[in-house]
């Protein structure tokens, strides 16, 4: 087959192709050369203009050394085969163009030649008459100063006055031996009608660039509050696709650098692949291409990106051809990444209905525009037309795109702040729920002690009177003997419903043990209390049926007045149950409190006159109780226990001594000694091999204390001890005395290192949601709850959702009070981290908590050599099962 026919079919191939772009291009066939000399063109009756290219001739010039008169003289002019003139791209080489004009009115023709583009490097302008001479000589280009053309206008014009009855020949050189080549749609207008056509195209690319600078502008300011890549992306692409189009039509050389004629070119080249690759990036991001294809395909779109962005390297050195070869880079990257997308679109990504037509809008729009640069399609006479359509579907069709995915971000965070909101709510309802039954009876719904204690504590804080009834039910082993448990409870509830039938408003009843209730009445002197516990009494007389059987509760009832019997909560609730046991001894069963029976009053008065100097007597003793990894077994760490060994009553229990401090302001000097007397623990033990963290507990007042954390971090320093060796545990109601500071001085203990730890969870007032606030890094939960723990029991709910909230939050939790083997495999099976209590050991001192431990490490290394051996012996016999 010959060559020409196959090169001839594989242009038809390509046209069939790209067939709806030929017919937007105005396809058909190559025009046939015209004879060599073309008639001369009529100025009169153009107002709308007439295209030049058909009556024109062009001259190659091999080398570019012609000159005009050379050119008159030269023999190879032959017409142009398009609708525009057109010359493509030769290294060393010019081209010329002629063409005649007549005037045959009898008026002069004002008339305009409009070459149609600003992208030409050299155009030389030259008329001459019938006889050769030249009339005009004009040398302009977007290479040479805008200054030099005839006419203010961005394209590349001649203005001439042609006289009555006159004809010319107008000579063009064109030379574009190293810049940007164009099509040139060459047009003859009158004045008038250049100027019409003219501002007609004004307001179109007016509109067109407006467009772009509007939709720049607020996509810009959607930016800057949202932050979003994908938007900063989008709106680097709008401004690169606004440059490229005011730098290649020529606004730009006209009004922003008409006298740096070479930074147009790089400005339009620069543009183009700026648009190309800030498009590609945007819709990688826009659909997160990441997520739906393979390594290898994303690097190789990142490997198109950086070669496309190469082509502004040689721009820095005015190789303008080369930098528009490498945008042909560019534009391979976006038809990768539009192939890309039309797979996410059969894949069913959302975002690829926006990206995938505004892709094929841009392609189809710059193929066009090359294949008739490269003269593998007919020029259509269109100009850049078919470019700034594509160009608007496409950054309109990403904009709806863009506003889509913002929408459906939207959707998905309000959808969010729902199920947010739903899980607050819940949560807020099952710490409602925990709360309440952690300061109720769950028998009785009365207050448990606790929250009776409280309360009293809130009022004799505030120094309001207040009169203690404590209740005691006679003989109430004998009834549940008789109705059985069942029916004690049914018994119980009904007297809790009495007693609260029997209140004043602002009077409060609790249940403090099985068959023991506690009344608080305030502002209520002793007389007022006698009436108040009998009528209490006839109450609790009045018969019930249970079971069949009537029964009449007798109740005896001890009672104390504040002030006037005792200062603190304890020494009320103490006196009243001192009280309520001399009341069994009476006719009435009531018992005002005698202070004259109160030998404890002594004791305390002597303890806290000793405890401010135990410390430097050496009577404080510190037990340390093993804590355990309920997952594996493997001890982990101690809690520090102070006692204090008194020399007259011997062993004091904390739970009667840690309160003297606090009302005697004896805390601070107590606590620095058990947290001196712990590191310098730690330090020891460390240098034995034991290398365990300990915890120590810390009150409100410790809290109080200004120098809490430097002396933390002096002792820390001074003995060698990381601060996350050391935790402190520090009550919810030691937190809640006051929030604030509490916060500052718990934030500066973290920043010393040391973990911070919620002690007796669940008994207190905060939340959760006040914790998470709170540098606090564990939870310990109140061994109230763990003690009698069961998989069916009502703390059970409360444990299982304290364990897994607290793990949401990124807590630690910690379960003391642990008394059996069943309890410990319950919360392992909960997810509990670190368990104490009896089950795994007592507090024990020094000594022998290192026996202990060491005997524990040694079961532990001796189960792990015997699963070792185990493995050893097994893998030879399997081995030898083998066939050899």
């Amino acid at each position: 087959m010959p060559r020409g026919s196959a090169c001839h079919r594989l242009r038809l191939a390509l046209i069939g192709m790209l067939f709806l772009a030929s017919l937007l291009a105005g396809g058909g066939a190559v025009r046939a050369a015209i004879a060599a000399e073309a008639p001369a063109v009529m100025t009169e009756g153009i107002g709308a203009g007439v295209d030049l290219a058909p009556y024109t001739r062009i001259l190659p010039d091999p080398g570019g050394g012609m000159d005009l008169e050379a050119a008159r003289r030269a023999t190879g002019w032959k017409a142009t085969p398009n609708r525009v003139l057109r010359f493509g791209y030769a290294p060393d080489m010019a081209w010329w163009a002629r063409v005649t004009l007549t005037n045959p009115s009898a008026r002069t023709a004002r008339v305009v030649l409009d070459l149609g583009t600003s992208q030409q490097d050299y155009v030389d302008w030259y008329v001459t008459d019938p006889q050769g001479r030249v009339l005009l000589a004009n040398q302009s280009g977007d290479r040479r100063p805008f200054d030099s053309r005839l006419m203010p206008y961005r394209d590349l014009v001649l203005p001439y006055h042609l006289p009555p009855d006159a004809s010319v020949t107008v000579y063009l050189r064109f030379d574009t031996h190293d810049g940007l080549f164009a099509m040139m749609p060459f047009r003859l207008y009158d004045y008038t009608g250049f100027f019409v056509a003219s501002g007609r195209e004004s307001l179109l690319l007016s509109m067109f660039h407006g467009g772009l600078a509007a939709l720049a502008s607020f996509n810009l300011l959607v930016f800057l509050v949202t932050r979003q890549g994908p938007v900063g992306l989008y709106v680097l692409h709008l401004l690169a696709v606004l440059a490229g189009s005011v730098s290649y039509r020529g606004y730009g050389f006209q009004y922003i650098w008409p006298d740096l004629p070479v930074f147009g070119n790089a400005m339009t080249a620069g543009s183009i692949i700026l648009a190309f690759v800030t498009g590609s990036l945007f819709v990688v991001r826009y659909v997160r291409l990441h997520r739906h294809v393979s390594m290898i395909t994303r690097r190789a779109v990142s490997l198109l990106m950086i070669a496309a962005l190469s082509g502004l390297v040689p721009l820095a050195f005015g190789q303008y051809v080369l930098a528009v070869a490498f945008s042909l880079i560019g534009l391979l990257l976006v038809v990768v990444v539009y192939l890309l997308n039309v797979h996410l679109l059969f894949k069913g990504v959302r975002e690829a209905r926006f990206t995938v037509p505004a892709f094929f809008a841009l392609i189809v729009a710059v193929a066009l525009h090359y294949l008739e640069l490269s003269e593998l399609l007919p020029a259509s006479g269109f100009r850049i037309w078919p470019l700034i359509a594509g160009s608007s579907i496409e950054v309109m069709l990403l904009a709806f795109g863009l506003a889509d995915s913002m929408n459906q971000q939207r959707e998905r965070r309000f959808a969010a702040e729902r199920r947010e909101e739903a899980a607050r709510l819940h949560m807020a309802e099952i710490e409602r729920e925990a709360s309440h039954k952690a300061r109720h009876d769950e028998l009785t719904g009365l207050l448990n002690r606790r929250a009776a204690e409280d309360w009293l504590e809130t009022a004799v804080e505030r120094g309001q009177p207040v009169a203690v009834l404590h209740l005691g039910l006679s003989d109430f082993g004998a009834v549940n003997e008789a109705i059985g448990h069942a029916g004690g409870d049914a018994v119980l509830r009904q007297l809790g419903r009495r007693l609260e039938t029997a209140l004043a408003p602002g009077e409060i009843a609790a249940r403090l043990l099985a068959d023991e209730f506690l009344v608080l009445m305030p502002g209520t002197d002793q007389a007022r209390a006698m009436i108040a516990a009998d009528r209490i009494q006839r109450l609790f007389a009045v018969p019930q049926q249970v079971g069949g059987t009537d029964m009449s509760i007798a109740c005896r009832v001890g009672i104390v007045i504040h002030p006037d019997d005792a200062r603190t909560a304890e020494d009320l609730l103490r006196r009243a149950a001192i009280a309520m046991q001399d009341a069994a001894r009476l006719p009435r069963r009531i018992q005002l409190y005698q202070a004259g029976r109160d030998d404890d009053h002594r004791r305390r008065i002597a303890l806290i006159r000793d405890l401010r100097h135990a410390a430097e007597h050496g009577e404080f003793r510190l037990l340390y109780q093993p804590k355990i990894h309920v997952a594996t077994g493997r001890l982990v760490a101690a809690e520090a226990l102070i006692r204090w060994q008194h020399p007259t009553y011997g062993m004091i229990s904390p739970a009667e001594f840690i309160p003297l401090a606090e009302q005697s302001g004896a805390t601070s000097g107590m606590t620095r000694w058990v947290i001196r007397e712990a590191v310098h623990r730690m330090r020891s033990w460390r240098l034995a091999g034991l290398d365990i963290g300990l915890s120590v507990n810390i009150s409100a007042l410790d809290l109080d204390d200004p120098d809490l954390v430097g002396f933390v971090g002096r002792s820390l320093e001074a003995e060698g001890i990381a601060g996350g060796r050391l935790t402190l545990e520090v009550t919810e109601s030691a937190i809640m005395t006051d929030p604030d500071r509490s916060r500052a001085v718990l934030e500066g203990l973290r920043l010393s290192g040391v973990t911070i730890s919620v002690d007796d969870f669940g008994t207190g007032y905060s939340s959760l949601a006040h914790l998470k606030r709170l540098p606090v890094q564990e939870l310990k939960i109140d061994q109230s709850f763990i003690r009698d723990l069961s998989a069916a029991s009502e703390d059970a709910v409360i444990v299982r959702s304290t364990i897994g909230m607290s793990h949401n939050l990124g807590l630690s939790v910690v379960a003391e009070g642990v008394e059996s083997e069943e309890i410990l495999t319950l919360l392992g099976s909960w997810g509990c981290d670190v368990a104490q209590g009896y089950a795994i050991a007592r507090p024990m001192d020094a000594a022998d908590f290192e026996r202990w431990a060491g005997h524990r490490m040694a079961a532990a290394r001796e189960q792990a050599a015997a699963a070792d051996l185990t493995r050893v012996r097994t893998v030879p016999g399997d081995q030898a099962s083998q066939p050899g």
